[in-house]
């Protein structure tokens, strides 16, 4: 009796539900393993490992991850890009001149992050590995700062701005960069500037204007940061060049040193197409004076009119604009210069 009793209460009891108690804790299983611990540890990834890439590999990678379609993976990749940059000495095993033909197209990105880490990355740059490709950045910062996009445009002064002060007098001396940024400059700005003169004359019923801004003055800051960073562009061209003393050695000691400027005899056009006025190259000042006077000032003077009556943040970036005018064009002398055959012969009988 007794041991089929104790066994009718065994089974019994594999079918009891437990009478749960306010406040108390429900009774752990009896294969209950308790995994709250936290173990120390020092976990290492691959720095130990004998197949891990080298710096080398490492840097070409991420460089190959900036054409990702992924805007954060292009983001991470160009900030790893700009850390390594950035140490002392800087990491660059493929040169600079591979990292900029790379990072240029990206500077009209659909994103802005991405944008805003490739201005960092370039700043890391040295300067003088910067200079000699002036010319190329320059058509890449004009390709952004006519973008459709107004964030993408004002992301292009801010390359602008950058390269101005890395490289300011190589900017506004270069082939193409002097007329045709200030060109850009009236466009986004959307002032009114001369056509240039062109031999043939269109006898369609068109008339030539220029194009219009896409709301500069509906973008709040996007106006008045137009206008400072052309003052800084004006600034840099109407800066006077230093004098040098020239000793009597000095003539023979030039003929058989190396040209300190890049491509020095460019203005000669021997191995390049003829270039337009647009795309010459002005190296002084008073070249640059000349055409500036010619084709810009008049719409210049009157925008910076117009933006002063505006008053407020616009007011004070044109009269900015408007002593950068007074102190670079203030000794200007009007001269004319002969570029062409015209007048040449005037007053002789030929």
């Amino acid at each position: 009796m007794g041991s089929s009793t104790k066994k009718k209460k065994e089974k019994k009891k594999d079918f009891q539900k437990p009478k749960l108690k306010v406040g108390k804790a429900k009774a752990k299983a009896s294969n209950f393993t308790d995994t709250s611990f936290r173990s120390k540890a020092l976990v290492l990834q691959q720095q130990l490992a004998e197949n891990a890439p080298n710096p080398t590999e490492r840097f070409k990678h991420n460089l190959s991850l900036t054409a990702s379609r992924t805007d954060s993976q292009r983001r991470d990749a160009l900030s790893y890009l700009a850390s390594q940059l950035s140490t002392n000495p800087p990491t660059n095993p493929i040169g600079t001149p591979t990292l900029l033909q790379k990072l240029l197209p990206m500077m009209s990105d659909s994103s802005g992050p991405v944008r805003g880490q490739l201005l960092k990355l370039l700043r890391n740059l040295p300067a003088d590995e910067i200079r000699p490709h002036v010319e190329k950045i320059m058509l890449y910062i004009r390709g952004t700062m006519t973008n459709i996009s107004q964030e993408v445009k004002d992301d292009g002064l801010n390359y602008m701005d950058w390269l101005l002060d890395v490289a300011g007098e190589d900017v506004v001396s270069n082939a193409g960069c002097w007329v045709k940024p200030l060109r850009d400059f009236m466009s986004v700005l959307g002032w009114t500037v001369k056509a240039a003169p062109t031999t043939t004359t269109a006898k369609s019923g068109w008339t030539s204007a220029p194009r219009t801004t896409f709301g500069a003055k509906k973008y709040g800051q996007s106006f008045p940061r137009q206008m400072l960073v052309l003052s800084k562009f004006l600034e840099m061209g109407f800066k006077p060049g230093t004098p040098t003393p020239w000793a009597p050695n000095d003539w023979a000691n030039n003929v058989g040193s190396v040209p300190r400027t890049a491509d020095p005899f460019g203005y000669l056009g021997l191995f390049k197409p003829p270039r337009d006025e647009d795309g010459e190259i002005y190296r002084n000042r008073e070249d640059r004076q000349d055409i500036f006077q010619k084709r810009f000032r008049g719409a210049v003077e009157d925008g910076v009119e117009m933006a002063k009556k505006e008053g407020g943040t616009a007011g004070r970036a044109a009269a900015t604009l408007d002593q950068v005018l007074r102190d670079g064009m203030g000794d200007y002398e009007g001269i004319s210069r002969l570029d062409d055959d015209e007048h040449l012969w005037d007053g002789y009988i030929v």
